[in-house]
């Protein structure tokens, strides 16, 4: 069966958090509920081989809120790893793991960060590369914040994927922390500006931007090492490019249905977040962002072009499709309904999502 009909499937209701002690997901009814946390989880990370998924989940019962990196079976249930507490002052720091992109031959590239207890901005951050039966074991590829160019700065990144051998692909972002009012509290902004790569066999390996994808909100590699997808903040739009020679062309356009972003391609099959809680303007002091607080997911069979909107319990984030094809692992925020002014009801979405698997792995 295809997965676009694997994906038809209803959502089903809320349920009770089952026991931990379980090597089966929290309910097998489609789609299945990964996780079932407190805190965010989110970045998840398909193994070549769609043996399991890593993915980052922020433990809130630990004193130092830590990001960890864990690896679930590819249909959910038990944690089959966990990595914590990368630094030797573990407990007096809070250490994030994110955006793990694991490689065939069984290396493993993340995003590391530390800061003080009770900071709002990381102190330290790197690309590094260890592998994936020894996380701790890492080397660092590239700090960050770097400059890419003499007027940007890339302070984050996401979707961080291996394009090749050894070159990995991402999307280099702004993020920087705000507040409205002296006394509201601070609110993280996130939005991307380049589509980079780096090459991982480099002592000091160097980003090297894309040309032509400012702004880029997604970042996908294609069936080769020069070939790659990206999506554009304010844009509908699909586009791929050749890297040999330049060449660019649209893809998939979502028109109507909203703006496109967080693009992933596997063989014939795409996926990508339309439309939502999304806006692309100019902030007085960051310049062109995304405000971006999720959307529906589509997938679209890319020969024949055909598109496939689905439902879920939640605005949608990241999707990340399986090598085979079969089944897509997406991050999913639930909306909250809260009384506002007046007594009409308001709508928020949630900071914490957990992770949802729509087909069969």
């Amino acid at each position: 069966m295809t997965l676009l009909l694997l994906l038809g499937c209803d959502h089903t209701d809320p349920f009770d958090a089952p026991s931990v002690g379980t090597d089966q997901p929290f309910d097998a009814t489609p789609p299945i509920r990964l996780t079932l946390n407190l805190g965010p989880d989110r970045g998840a990370a398909w193994l070549p081989d769609g043996s399991g998924i890593f993915y980052s989940g922020q433990q809130l019962g630990r004193s130092d809120h830590d990001v960890c990196l864990a690896l679930l079976p590819p249909g959910g249930g038990r944690q089959r790893q966990a990595t914590c507490d990368l630094t030797p002052q573990g407990s007096n720091l809070t250490d994030a793991l994110e955006s793990a992109a694991p490689a065939p031959d069984g290396r493993l590239a993340f995003l590391t960060a530390s800061s003080r207890l009770g900071e709002n901005s990381p102190r330290e951050q790197s690309i590094v590369l260890a592998s994936i039966a020894d996380p701790r074991g890492y080397r660092v590829l590239r700090s960050v914040p770097y400059p890419i160019s003499p007027e940007r700065v890339h302070t984050g990144l996401s979707q961080l994927q291996w394009w090749g051998e050894n070159r990995l692909l991402y999307l280099g972002e702004l993020v920087r922390n705000f507040s409205t009012c002296s006394i509201c509290p601070l609110d993280t902004l996130r939005s991307g500006l380049d589509a980079t790569w780096l090459p991982v066999e480099e002592i000091a390996a160097v980003p090297q931007r894309i040309p032509g994808t400012e702004y880029a909100s997604g970042v996908s590699p294609g069936s080769n090492e020069n070939e790659m997808y990206y999506t554009i903040g304010g844009d509908s739009r699909v586009f791929s490019r050749n890297l040999s020679d330049g060449s660019v062309s649209v893809v998939h356009d979502f028109g109507p249905a909203g703006i496109a972003r967080d693009v992933h391609v596997v063989k014939n099959r795409m996926a990508a977040v339309v439309g939502g809680r999304v806006t692309f303007g100019v902030h007085p002091l960051a310049g062109p962002v995304q405000w971006d607080s999720g959307g529906a997911l589509h997938i679209v069979d890319l020969p024949a072009g055909a598109d496939v909107a689905l439902d879920g319990p939640g605005l949608f984030r990241r999707p990340r499709i399986s090598p085979s094809g079969s089944s897509v692992v997406v991050e999913v925020y639930p909306l909250i309904i809260a009384g506002g002014d007046g007594g009409l009801p308001d709508t928020t979405v949630s900071r914490s999502g957990d992770l949802y698997l729509y087909g069969q792995p």
